[in-house]
């Protein structure tokens, strides 16, 4: 039945899963809303029999060749046990309850402990409160938010994680809580990659721009571009660029009046990783320690 509504949806230009019940291990979930959608799938609100809301990351693999879609299957079931692990050491890690993959539909479901806004929907919603002018958010938010953004990147750059896609699109309050949903791009300390594979600006230049004949490896300093550039997100209310003075703020702001966010944004959106700090040197800086 879910399918003929899916299709149904489809041919109406409405979302294939609001308003269905899907079995998840035989359990029945109600799908009520879309939050969001990335390049392989999208992420719903839901509900189970019992009353209880929940995530649930849609992936959708119909159509990719067989050996793609393996490998696609294998990188998700790679951030299932990523997110297990991690989150036996880190509060700012998102909840697994169930993962599913039909390989008959081509569909995967992976349900989550369900948040609220994410980082991104708060900037902008309070930069809409402040007529969008100003920083987005007040210093002492920022730097609460920065505290936990530094401790989720030691956890993950302990168990030679890099994430390369950090933003605040997969950065999910929990109360005033931040929790990581989304390592679905991860890759294993200093091995190679391939370019843009992440979000333009949050994601470090080395791994969105490409150049001919270079063999491509990404070190643990992208994710340390990606806090610079979620830092920047939370005060200026936009995204740096790729240049060589990337944290100065944009043409016609004046700069943040704190000169320690200042300084961790001069170390943090260096174009060159070799130049740029690590997650021990943003740890022990200053304003992280106050």
């Amino acid at each position: 039945m879910g399918g003929l509504i899916s299709r149904a949806n489809r041919l109406l230009n409405k979302d294939p899963y609001t308003g269905i019940t899907v079995q998840i291990h035989n359990v029945p979930y109600s799908f009520e809303r879309r939050l969001g959608s990335g390049g392989f799938g999208s992420v719903y609100q839901a509900k189970r029999l019992d009353g209880r809301s929940v995530a649930i990351k849609v992936i959708n693999l119909n159509g990719l060749p067989p050996a793609r879609s393996q490998n696609l299957v294998r990188t998700y079931l790679n951030e299932v046990a990523h997110l297990e692990r991690l989150r036996q050491e880190s509060r700012h890690v998102v909840v697994i309850h169930d993962f599913d993959f039909d390989a008959r539909s081509g569909q995967g479901y992976i349900v989550m402990e369900l948040g609220g806004e994410n980082l991104l929907t708060l900037i902008n919603r309070l930069r809409q409160m402040n007529n969008n002018s100003g920083p987005s958010i007040d210093p002492v938010m920022i730097k609460e938010f920065w505290h936990q953004m530094v401790s989720i990147v030691r956890t993950l750059h302990a168990h030679q994680i890099i994430h390369m896609d950090l933003k605040p699109d997969n950065l999910i309050l929990f109360g005033r809580t931040l929790k990581i949903a989304d390592l679905g791009i991860s890759r294993k300390a200093d091995s190679l990659g391939h370019a843009r594979m992440g979000t333009p600006f949050f994601s470090a230049p080395e791994v969105m721009q490409d150049v001919a004949g270079l063999q491509r490896f990404y070190g643990p300093k992208a994710d340390i571009w990606s806090l610079g550039a979620i830092l920047y997100f939370m005060v200026y209310g936009r995204p740096p660029t790729y240049h060589a003075l990337a944290s100065n703020p944009p043409i016609g702001q004046p700069a943040y009046p704190d000169p320690s966010v200042n300084d961790i944004l001069r170390r943090t959106l260096v174009p060159n990783p070799q130049s740029r700090a690590d997650i021990n040197a943003l740890i022990f800086h200053p304003y992280t320690r106050s």
